[in-house]
């Protein structure tokens, strides 16, 4: 062979085995672990682990919300009608293993289903056929039984794990507790309440797992595969008493369809630690089928709901008088029905009476508007406003609800001459039912007021308790004052008060009636507010019902708040005080012997 083309045939012998060299190399170093991680990621499976969302629970454990992890089964149909389903057998005269076919597509793939699904064979199948590569078969399937579908090894049968959130309790508490949605990566997400307040602590971190996969769809024992737990939220434990929870809803219901009213609802408060033992709002919501509760159902009216708190104001007036030592509780007051102060405005009772001769504390018993504005114009606009704000009105209680509202108390700049006199009996502001249970609570605490809170603490997945601070006590009136305000507050739901239907056998009760007129509509807000046992306060309890058919606290209110209180009471183990017991007997007796002398009197007449 010619010497030059044999080196020409050399060269290119040379270049085409470095080409290869090098394309071998390039698949080997470059392109390899990307084909590869490419063949990889080709037949891996991977899924998400969710995260159990953290429970709400009562103040004694019980379970108010929970999370339940179940999966929704999909298909995908193209996969489904290639799949074949086989059995392995074994002949018995060779000992021969072989596989026998028994059936094939979605009629195969059913016939294994169905029983565990406990679902109509023939109906699932037809579900399975078409050519869609995900469609939902069956909703809501328990963990146990998807193991069991998943065993079947079923090409085109995948998964969707999903968190449902349950509430074992119905709708006790269910305005509290609020209720949630699912948002992107299927996250359950609060929608209102607790729910919504405390959705970071209850969130939890999602996992994931990964398998490797053959053509078949059965998993490469030697594939890797990759399992990370999911860590489910933070524990809420509430202050709220489920038991006293029920008995509230309940009642305030009876009362709301008794009155015909539009709404009603019910808190009661530990005015020492502002533990809210109950936060209950009538026609409660079921947070698991919140959407079959109209929307304005759905939501916390006793920290949202304002109104005006009427009579249960005057607590506020009397007790910046007493404080400021314009007032003592034995100071009497010529009280006529009506009365025009020195600027023209006229105000009138809400009964109609003669020239009476009242004690201050009479006065606060009578409930006498009269009475209050000659006390309250003892005090200017400034000082009176001062407390009204130190009490709690106009600010948030920074309780852990969404949505709260401050309620309305404008400037002092802002009254015109009424309204200088009218915020006196508690009309020209405006409150929530929470505010005007702080306002008692606060005298029951003998002049300290202490910030509501619902949240009692926080456990981490780990069994780790985070208690919640306790809220810092702010002094609006002295105890002195606070002791007096009691004593006064005490003859409302005595014999002769505007709240006799308030008081509870064995029990001393303090409070106030409230009943004023809705600006916006017609018809009034029905209030009594108070605390028992009345000299060494355990609770206060406020019970607000809008739009009654009756007008005034003392009948609509009151007995709500007997029932609500008494039960309290049996739950905390507070019993009767014998001393009290004794005197109501002896008021009773006196009661009878009036009432049997009257008879005998028209007898002999």
């Amino acid at each position: 062979m010619n010497p030059s083309r044999r080196r020409a045939l050399q060269v290119m012998g040379l270049a085409g085995f470095t080409a290869l060299t090098g394309r071998t190399a390039w698949l080997q170093v470059v392109a390899g672990p990307q084909l590869a991680a490419r063949a990889k990621a080709e037949r891996t499976v991977t899924w998400v682990n969710r995260a159990p969302r953290g429970d709400i629970l009562g103040s004694d454990g019980t379970i108010l919300a929970s999370s339940a992890v179940s999966y929704d089964i999909g298909v995908d149909q193209l996969k489904i009608a290639q799949y074949e389903w086989t059995e392995d057998r074994t002949d018995p005269a060779t000992g021969q293993r072989s596989k026998t076919v028994r059936g094939h597509g979605a009629a195969a793939a059913a016939s294994q289903m169905a029983e565990i699904l406990g679902v109509d064979a023939q109906e699932l199948g037809a579900s399975m056929v078409g050519e869609s590569t995900y469609v939902v078969i069956a909703e809501a399937v328990p963990p146990d039984t998807w193991r069991q579908i998943k065993a079947l090894g079923i090409s085109g049968v995948e998964p969707d794990q999903r968190t449902r959130r349950t509430y074992p309790a119905g709708t006790v508490a269910g305005n509290v507790l609020g209720y949630t949605h699912e948002g992107d990566d299927r996250i359950l997400i609060g929608s209102a309440g607790l729910e919504l307040t405390q959705n970071e602590a209850l969130t939890g971190t999602d996992g994931e797992g990964s398998v490797e996969i053959g053509k078949t769809g059965a998993i490469i024992p030697t594939g890797e595969q990759e399992e990370i737990s999911a860590v489910p939220g933070t524990t809420v434990r509430t202050t709220i008493d489920p038991d006293l929870q029920a008995i509230a809803q309940d009642a305030i219901d009876e009362a709301v369809t008794a009155q015909g009213a539009d709404w009603g609802c019910v808190v009661v408060m530990e005015p020492a630690t502002g533990r809210v033992l109950v936060l209950a709002d009538s026609g409660a919501v079921d947070p698991a089928r919140a959407a079959d509760t109209s929307e304005g159902d759905r939501n916390a009216r006793s920290v949202q709901a304002i109104f005006e708190p009427g009579s249960v104001g005057k607590v506020m007036t009397f007790a910046a008088a007493l404080e400021e030592g314009v007032i003592t509780p034995d100071d009497s007051w010529t009280v006529p029905y009506t009365w025009t102060s020195a600027d023209g405005q006229t105000f009138r009772d809400s009964h109609e009476h003669g020239v009476q001769q009242l004690t201050t504390a009479q006065v606060l018993a009578e409930s006498s508007n009269v009475g209050t504005v000659q006390i309250g114009e003892r005090l200017s606009s400034d000082v009176r406003h001062s407390y009204i704000e130190r009490f709690g009105f106009g600010s948030l209680t920074g309780i852990e609800m969404p949505a709260e509202s401050a309620g309305i108390v404008g400037p002092v700049s802002e009254w015109d001459d009424r309204t200088s006199y009218t915020t006196m009996f508690g009309q020209g502001i405006a409150g929530t039912a929470l505010q005007s249970v702080q306002v008692l609570a606060t005298v029951a605490n003998k002049g300290l007021r202490v910030a509501p809170r619902l949240v009692d603490a926080w456990i981490d997945p780990g069994g780790g308790r985070s208690p919640q601070s306790r809220p810092e006590g702010v002094r609006v009136v002295s105890e002195s004052t606070a002791a007096a305000l009691t004593e006064m507050l005490i003859g409302v739901t005595q014999e002769g008060g505007t709240a006799e239907a308030a008081s509870i056998d064995g029990y001393l009760v303090a409070g106030k009636t409230g009943t004023t007129e809705i600006l916006t509509e017609d018809g009034t807000v029905a209030s009594f507010v108070g605390f028992t046992p009345a000299r060494d306060p355990a609770i206060a309890v406020a019970v607000i019902v809008y739009r009654p058919r009756d007008t005034y606290g003392g009948t609509v209110s009151a007995p709500v708040f007997r029932k609500v209180a008494l039960a309290t009471m049996h739950s905390l183990g507070i019993a009767p005080d014998p001393s009290v017991t004794a005197a109501q007997a002896a008021v009773d007796a006196d009661a009878r012997a009036e009432h049997a002398a009257q008879e005998a009197t028209r007898g002999d007449g």
